[in-house]
Order: structure tokens, then C-alpha cells, then sequence
């Protein structure tokens, strides 16, 4: 991550988390990162496939060119990057990983604009991540953004972050139990002794 946004955010975040797999969404408070409103968004998980924008910031839907609230996350891509990362939002949802990477998009003229992007997981209600705190901010902006609606989107990278340098489900103390999808996993220190 090397956008001030996304590092502001994540480092909120990362605050607000203290140690646990994930924040709850009440805890997030807007006017503590008040200057990035317009470039983060909210997505929530719905079903398998759905991640729909419940909140998106007015910049950031002023370079998509439409409101995106209401819009499911993964029609921003098409194919095989839709696909990779649909991936990449199940690590987030189910192992409590951030995912972040970039994009290049495109206007209806060709232009192009590169972009930076962060998914952090968030829990709204019961036990499992169930929403995404995230941001996406132009890197290097150029003259026209937001004068011409992005139109189609073409990923560069994508990348994974544990933020304690494990996976969630195998983080210690508080993070060793993480309910997904109504099932429970315990990582428990050790090995099979003799005879088991």
C-alpha cells in the first residue's frame, strides 16, 4: 500500500481493531478519518457472490461517473479480473486478510488512470466478517478524472497482508477462534503425541 489513503485507513483500522481479527462496523468513526471519506467505501457480503456497495465516497463515484451504492463491487471488472478478485474477497471474508492492489481503468476516449485499492474486513453483526471497510484513490490523478466517466477496469496486481503476520485463524490469543459461515475452527499449539 503506498497511497496515503490506503495507509491512513489501514493504519486506522488497524487501531480501532487492537489485535482482534476485525473491528465491528459501529466502531468505525467517520469524522476520525474525515479526510478520506470520499475515496473509502463499504461493501457488505451477500450470499457467495455478491459484495454490494452500501456507502461509496462522492470522489470516488464521481470517477466512476454513476452513484455506487447499490452496485455489487465485482462489476467494476470483467472476466478473469472479476474472477481473481472475487478471490481475493473470499480470503478477506474468510481468513480476515486485507487485500489490497492496483488498477489501471479506462474512459469512453481511452484514457487511461491507475488506481490503488484496500479491502479491510469489518464484522456488522454476529461473529463472521460480514463487511468491508476499503478505499480506491487515483494514483498520480490526471487533469481529466472525473470529467470523464471510467468505464472499464484491467487489474495490475493483487496482494494479500496478514496484519499479525499469520493468517487470522492461526493468529494467538483473542484471534484463534473465528466463526465463518456458521462453522467454528480452534487452532490449537502442539502435536499429536504418542498414541494418539
Amino acid at each position: 500500500m503506498q497511497q496515503p489513503t490506503s495507509r491512513q485507513l489501514y493504519a486506522y483500522w488497524d487501531r480501532v481493531r487492537n489485535g482482534r481479527v476485525a473491528p465491528r462496523r459501529f466502531e468505525i468513526e467517520p469524522a476520525r478519518i474525515a479526510a478520506l471519506l470520499p475515496e473509502t467505501f463499504i461493501a457488505e457480503g451477500v450470499g457467495l457472490l455478491g459484495h454490494r456497495f452500501r456507502l461509496a465516497g462522492t470522489r470516488i463515484c464521481e470517477q466512476f461517473g454513476r452513484e455506487l451504492r447499490g452496485a455489487d463491487l465485482l462489476s467494476l471488472w470483467e472476466d478473469a479480473d472479476r474472477d481473481a478478485v472475487a478471490s481475493l474477497l473470499r480470503t478477506v471474508f474468510a481468513d480476515a486478510a486485507v487485500g489490497y492492489g492496483r488498477f489501471k481503468a479506462y474512459s469512453h476516449t481511452n484514457r487511461q488512470a491507475n488506481f490503488e485499492f484496500v479491502l479491510l474486513p469489518l464484522i456488522h453483526t454476529g461473529e463472521a466478517i460480514n463487511r468491508i471497510l476499503g478505499a480506491i484513490t487515483a494514483i498520480e490523478p490526471p487533469f481529466w478524472l472525473g470529467a470523464e466517466p471510467l468505464l472499464r477496469q484491467e487489474i495490475i496486481e493483487l496482494n494479500t497482508h496478514w496484519p499479525d503476520g499469520v493468517p487470522g485463524f492461526m493468529a494467538p490469543g483473542g484471534a484463534d477462534v473465528i466463526r465463518l459461515a456458521r462453522r467454528r475452527f480452534r487452532v490449537l499449539e502442539g502435536g499429536l503425541g504418542e498414541g494418539d
